[in-house]
């Protein structure tokens, strides 16, 4: 009885873990909700100084209205969506692969003002604070990794929720073992890309916050996708507690009968 409800615990904790993985890694792939309202992270464009970042347009005194530009862009894995001021997300970007944190690229492909764009001949021309660039190819390395690790999350809790199954007819040393280790892997791809992720832009919101004054660039984390994100890790993690509990295979109680004595 205790085998079995170990086992369902352990069902239900492997298919959490592995829906909510799935979850965070769809966030801002399609503008539909509430896809749209996951993200890593929100660049807040609101209040740039396009004076600064764009120095060709500072003589004529370009707004960011001007520009075209959205009021904020949400940074998802595969792609970002552009959003109003209302924070009404009217589009997504088609999911290509990787997403990664260029600043000057995304300024650079939302400029819908014909006029404005005549004025910057390449994405050299926008300026962003040094701290972020000099280091652009290293958090994006770490992007890379969270990226990696969570789809390595995603299929390796598929397997132990599959491992689970074949569990309730096969009662094999051998398939208890394969759980237990799917469950670790799970938890540490998961822990390591939620981990990865967080403090890449935490960092990256640091140094925007410093030069803020200046570029007048803010950046937020999603909190929708840091929720879903590590409620996955904490269900991996008691899956591979739950996982540690369940026996090999099923033991029957042998209880010895008492002899006669003999007449």
């Amino acid at each position: 009885m205790g085998n079995g409800c170990a086992l369902f615990s352990t069902a239900f904790l492997s298919f959490a873990a592995l829906i909510l993985a799935i979850v965070a890694c769809a966030g801002s792939t399609k503008n539909y909700n509430p896809i749209n309202k996951i993200f890593e992270a929100q660049l807040d464009l609101s209040n740039m100084q396009v004076s600064t970042v764009l120095s060709s347009a500072s003589s004529s005194g370009t707004s960011l209205d001007a520009l075209g530009l959205p009021s904020y862009i949400n940074l998802g894995l595969w792609s970002y969506c552009i959003a109003d001021s209302s924070g009404e997300v009217s589009s997504c970007t088609s999911p290509s692969g990787i997403q990664d944190f260029n600043l000057k690229n995304m300024l650079y492909d939302n400029i819908e003002n014909n006029q404005v764009a005549e004025l910057v001949s390449s994405v050299a021309e926008l300026a962003i604070p040094d701290s972020l660039q000099s280091n652009l190819t290293h958090y994006n390395n770490l992007i890379k990794c969270t990226f990696i690790t969570l789809i390595i999350g995603i299929v390796v809790s598929f397997l132990n929720f599959a491992v689970n199954v074949l569990r309730w007819v096969v009662h094999l040393s051998l398939i208890t073992w394969l759980g237990r280790f799917f469950s670790l892997i799970a938890f540490l791809s998961l822990g390591v890309s939620a981990g990865t992720s967080t403090g890449t832009y935490v960092y990256i919101r640091r140094l925007l916050s410093s030069s803020y004054d200046e570029y007048g660039i803010r950046l937020n984390l999603g909190r929708n996708f840091y929720a879903i994100l590590w409620a996955s890790v904490a269900a991996a993690l008691l899956n591979l507690i739950v996982w540690s509990t369940v026996r090999s295979r099923r033991y029957a109680r042998v209880v010895p009968v008492e002899e006669k004595p003999l007449m």
